[in-house]
C-alpha cells in the first residue's frame, strides 16, 4: 500500500496540515489496538497521555530541565531517512545524527527525566533503546496520515509543562489537497499552539538539516507522483524544539547549539549579553571613557563616550566589544549580524560602521578585546552638545535560509521544503505585536571636559 507523505490535507478536515496517520484529538481518548505497541496514554505511572510530571525545582536557572521528551515521527515518507540496513551496513546521515542525538538526551545531565515517543497515529511511548533501534535499524510499520496540528496540539495539552522541552523530528511536509489550501497553513499552526489556553510563554526553536535519502519519496502536490530509487540530492529535516522559553533556551545551548544547523527561534529570550566600549581597539580620534571612576579602572564595563573634539576632517570611531557567546549561532553570525544590528541615537549623527567577529588574533591578545566574541565598531562626526543615548539593538527577523529552503513545487526533489515559510509564520503569528529585539544594549555619548 502506497505511503503518504507527511501533513496530508484530509477534506473531511476541511483545511489543516498532516502527518502520516489519521491522528485526532478524538483518537486519544481511544483504546489503542495494537498488542505490540503501548501508547503513550498508557504509560504506567503517568496521567492519560501525559509526560511525567515532576515538581517545578526551586533555585535558579543552573538547575536541570524537568524533562525532555523527544517524539520521532515515523511515516512511509521518513522510512528513505532510516532505510533498513543493506549487506554493505550503510547509513544515512539523518540516521547517524538522529542516533547520537538520542545517546546524547539519553545521557545527559541537564534534564532530570527523558521521554521516548514514535508518532504514528498517536504518540506511542518507547525506551531509549527501541527509538534508537528504529533508527538505526528502520521503521517497521510506517504509519498512514497523521495531521500536524493534532500532533501540536497534543503536545500542548498534555506534554507542556514548566522545564520541559518536547522535540518533535519530521520531515515537516504539507501536502494539500489543492492550492486553495495553501493560505490555511499559517493559521493551523497558530491555532493548533493556542487551542489549550495561553502560554505567554511559549518558545520554539526550529533546527534544519539535511540528509542523504534512500527510499520513496513522496512530494507534497500530489499530481507530480511519487519517485522510487531516491535520491540524488540531500532532502531536509528538522527537529522543533517546544517549550517555556527558558527550557528551550538552556535545551538549546546544552544539546544543540554545537551542531552545524539552519536556525530560526520564536520566542526565545536570552539575558543581555556583556558588552564594554574598548579604548584601545581600532580607535580613533579624540574620545576618552566618560563613566564615573574610569580614570581608576574600577568599571568592570565602560558605557559612556566622553567626544573631546570630533568633525567630518577628524572623525571620532570606537568600538564596543560583544561577548554573544551565549546566543544560538544564529544571532552569532557576522552575515545576520551585519544586517540586524542597528544603531538608535538622539540628536547626534553617531553610526555603526560595521560589525565582526574574533578572530584568533583578537582571542590571544593580552588586552580586554580577548573577552568578547563580536565587536561593533561607531563613527561620529560631530561632538554632541550634552549627554545622548545610544542604543546597540539587534533586531529578531526570520533568517534568509528559511526562504531559501522553501519551495512552492516539490516534484522534483531538493533540498527544499514545500511551503515552510508558511509553516514558520504559524509560530511567529502566535505572538502578538511588534516582535522584541534579541537584546539592547544602552550607550551614551557626552561631549569630553
Amino acid at each position: 500500500m502506497p505511503r503518504t507523505p507527511l501533513f496530508r490535507l484530509l477534506p473531511a478536515l476541511g483545511l489543516t496540515l498532516l502527518l502520516p496517520g489519521c491522528y485526532s484529538r478524538s483518537d486519544m481518548k481511544q483504546e489503542a489496538t495494537a498488542a505490540t505497541e503501548t501508547p503513550a496514554a498508557t504509560a504506567p505511572e503517568t496521567a492519560p497521555g501525559r509526560a511525567p510530571a515532576v515538581p517545578e525545582a526551586a533555585g535558579t536557572a543552573a538547575q536541570p530541565l524537568q524533562a525532555v521528551n523527544v517524539f520521532l515521527e515515523v511515516s512511509g515518507s521518513m522510512e528513505g531517512f532510516m532505510p533498513r540496513a543493506g549487506a554493505s551496513g550503510e547509513n544515512t546521515r539523518f540516521q547517524q545524527h538522529v542516533a547520537q542525538f538520542l545517546s546524547e538526551v539519553n545521557r545527559t545531565g541537564a534534564a532530570r527525566q527523558k521521554a521516548f515517543f514514535r508518532v504514528k497515529e498517536r504518540p506511542y511511548n518507547d525506551s531509549y533503546q527501541q527509538l534508537s533501534g528504529t533508527v538505526r535499524g528502520g521503521i517497521q510499520q510506517p504509519a498512514k496520515s497523521t495531521e500536524l496540528p493534532a500532533v501540536l496540539d497534543t503536545l500542548m495539552t498534555r506534554y507542556y509543562q514548566p522545564g520541559t522541552v518536547n522535540v518533535l523530528i519530521s520531515d515537516f511536509i504539507y501536502s494539500p489537497r489543492n492550492a486553495g489550501a495553501i493560505p490555511y497553513i499559517k493559521t493551523d499552526i497558530t491555532d493548533a499552539l493556542t487551542r489549550s489556553g495561553a502560554h505567554p510563554d511559549l518558545a520554539v526553536s526550529v533546527y534544519g538539516y539535511t540528509s542523504d535519502f534512500r527510499g520513496t519519496y513522496y512530494p507534497a502536490l500530489k499530481a507530480a507522483g511519487k519517485k522510487t530509487n531516491c535520491c540524488d540530492t540531500d532532502i531536509p529535516y528538522y527537529f522543533w524544539v517546544i517549550g517555556p522559553a527558558d527550557a528551550v533556551r538552556r535545551f538549546d545551548q546544552a544539546l544543540l547549539e554545537q551542531e552545524p544547523a539552519r536556525q530560526a527561534h520564536f520566542g526565545v529570550t536570552y539575558p543581555q549579553p556583556a558588552y564594554s566600549l574598548l579604548s584601545k581597539f581600532q580607535n580613533k580620534g579624540a574620545w576618552y571613557y566618560g563613566d564615573a571612576g574610569a580614570s581608576k579602572r574600577t568599571a568592570d564595563a565602560y558605557r559612556v563616550v566622553a567626544v573631546s573634539e570630533a568633525s567630518a576632517q577628524q572623525p571620532v570611531e570606537f568600538v564596543v566589544g560583544l561577548d554573544l557567546s551565549n546566543l544560538p549561532g544564529q544571532y552569532r553570525d557576522p552575515a545576520y549580524l551585519k544586517q540586524n544590528l542597528k544603531l538608535q541615537g538622539t540628536d547626534t549623527d553617531a553610526q555603526l560602521l560595521d560589525v565582526t567577529a574574533a578572530t584568533d588574533q583578537t582571542r590571544s591578545s593580552s588586552g580586554p578585546e580577548s573577552k568578547y566574541t563580536h565587536f561593533a565598531k561607531i563613527r561620529l562626526t560631530q561632538q554632541p552638545k550634552a549627554a545622548r543615548p545610544l542604543t546597540l539593538r539587534l533586531d529578531n527577523q526570520r533568517p534568509a535560509w528559511v526562504a531559501q529552503w522553501t519551495t512552492k513545487n516539490d516534484a522534483t526533489p531538493a533540498p527544499k521544503t514545500f511551503a515552510l515559510s508558511s509553516l514558520l509564520d504559524g509560530l511567529e503569528a502566535r505572538g502578538e505585536g511588534e516582535k522584541p529585539p534579541v537584546f539592547e544594549l544602552p550607550l551614551t555619548v557626552q561631549p569630553g571636559e
